[in-house]
């Protein structure tokens, strides 16, 4: 009965959680972010002000769980990725050019998500919780086939390359954000899958 009563109330968090982010992808684009509330959020969810806030602090982290989804969606496809490319090299620069294509549809919502994930590392840190996310799996996924085929470096942890690898991304993504005419997005992600693939220092 309690197993039944737990999984009941896991499925109604899941649906509003969805319900809100719906709602509020809804307003966003009808309204701007800026222009939309939370309150307004609440109330075409159909939900009230503290429930809303019990399940999100701010609109950067409703555009978190959308963008999360979304990359729940790729993480799907992770088997075919494997097979459709030879080698670590192009397999990042495949994911890396796709989420670029998404950052530039969704722009402002990918900044929020960006945004909140950094604000969540110092706290996650801080307390010592579980980094790990979708994103990160994928990466690591990647890393460790590179890893049994030879071409990436056996040393050092498939998670901790793909935490690495992560944060040069973010890291790009985020100064574009601030300014998208600095660089061309799509060329700096490529750029940076050539350095972490062959390191910066000169050969000798």
């Amino acid at each position: 009965m309690n197993h039944v009563s737990l999984s009941a109330r896991e499925s109604n968090k899941a649906n509003i959680q969805a319900r809100v982010v719906q709602c509020a992808l809804q307003l966003f684009r009808e309204r701007g972010v800026d222009a939309t509330t939370m309150e307004a959020v609440a109330e075409v969810a159909g939900i009230t002000k503290r429930t809303l806030y019990r399940y999100f602090p701010n609109k950067e982290a409703i555009a978190n769980a959308y963008w999360l989804g979304n990359v729940r969606e790729k993480v799907a496809m992770l088997p075919a990725l494997l097979q459709a490319y030879p080698d670590t090299r192009t397999r990042l620069s495949a994911v890396f050019l796709d989420a670029c294509a998404g950052l530039r549809s969704d722009t402002e919502l990918a900044r929020m998500h960006f945004s909140y994930q950094f604000q969540q590392l110092g706290r996650q840190l801080e307390d010592k919780a579980e980094l790990a996310n979708d994103f990160t799996t994928f990466l690591s996924a990647v890393m460790q086939q590179g890893q049994a085929s030879g071409d990436v470096r056996l040393d050092i942890s498939a998670e901790q390359l793909a935490w690495q690898v992560q944060l040069i991304f973010a890291g790009i993504c985020l100064i574009w954000f601030s300014n998208p005419g600095l660089y061309a997005l799509e060329e700096r992600l490529t750029e940076a899958v050539a350095c972490f693939m062959d390191g910066a220092g000169s050969a000798h």
